[in-house]
């Protein structure tokens, strides 16, 4: 079984994926990528982030599972641990350019900050890594996860460098076709409402009269029709989802069931 991930081996797309499936891990360069793969039959599962907890959501990620029929059928929370990544001889104080993916860099903006380094920008955590080995020396530093360091052959300067000791992500495992969930667990769903006074407060009223937790909920902007949106939203299930989606969906325009997936927790041990 193959499957696709964003980034390059040693990307925390990788490492989730590691976590969330067992196969063949297929590196892919984008989020877009890692859809068409999916849906080409080049993969089989495929692994995104969602979001983070401290940049918020990854909207190319929920713009694809609007567009596309794909299943959501596991979630992960990683938590981000961010190394500064050099050449052998290497030292911290002489790094004047560091290297990474613009979310990891704005992570670690008090560290980059704070050492008066240069920040610039890649497609990549992991790939970051490789850019510096191949094309830079001893002044160039990345940010990425132990595991890129170690499979680039290169030198760990500095562990734990993220702002906030909090930070993870949430990775959605995704297929063509759903699954289903005995134990504790999630539904993600998606819908546009009619542009007038109290129509997304209908919405969130039917969750609450059946006594349905929301964990989350995104607006998206819809594609093509200017400040009109859409609604991602996570709702943990119970005896009365299947009532309540049914009545959503009488009181909506677009709806879609992006997925039901067992209910992942984060390890604050991690």
């Amino acid at each position: 079984m193959k499957i696709g991930y964003f980034g390059e081996p040693g990307a925390y797309s990788h490492i989730a994926a590691i976590q969330m499936a067992t196969g063949e891990y297929v590196p892919l360069e984008s989020v877009r990528a890692v859809f068409m793969s999916l849906e080409d039959g080049k993969t089989s599962l495929a692994v995104v982030p969602v979001e983070n907890s401290i940049e918020g959501a990854v909207n190319q990620t929920y713009d694809f599972l609007f567009r596309m029929n794909f299943y959501i059928i596991k979630e992960y929370y990683l938590r981000i641990k961010h190394c500064l990544i050099g050449h052998a001889g290497a030292k911290t104080d002489n790094i004047t350019h560091v290297h990474s993916h613009p979310q990891a860099l704005s992570q670690c903006s008090d560290f980059i900050y704070n050492h008066g380094m240069k920040p610039v920008s890649e497609y990549d955590t992991a790939g970051s890594v490789q850019i510096i080995k191949e094309n830079y020396g001893l002044s160039h530093a990345a940010i990425a996860s132990e595991i890129a360091a170690n499979l680039n052959g290169m030198d760990i300067l500095e562990k734990d460098i993220e702002n906030n000791r909090h930070s993870y992500t949430r990775f959605f495992l995704i297929a063509k076709t759903p699954v289903k969930v005995s134990v504790p667990s999630k539904t993600s769903i998606v819908f546009s409402t009619k542009n007038k006074p109290g129509a997304l407060y209908k919405i969130l009223k039917i969750l609450n009269d059946y006594g349905i937790n929301m964990t989350k909920i995104e607006s998206r902007p819809v594609q093509y029709t200017p400040f009109q949106y859409i609604f991602f939203i996570d709702i943990e299930n119970n005896k009365n989802t299947d009532a309540a989606i049914a009545d959503i969906q009488k009181s909506v325009e677009q709806f879609k069931i992006l997925g039901t997936y067992e209910t992942a927790y984060i390890n604050d041990e991690d």
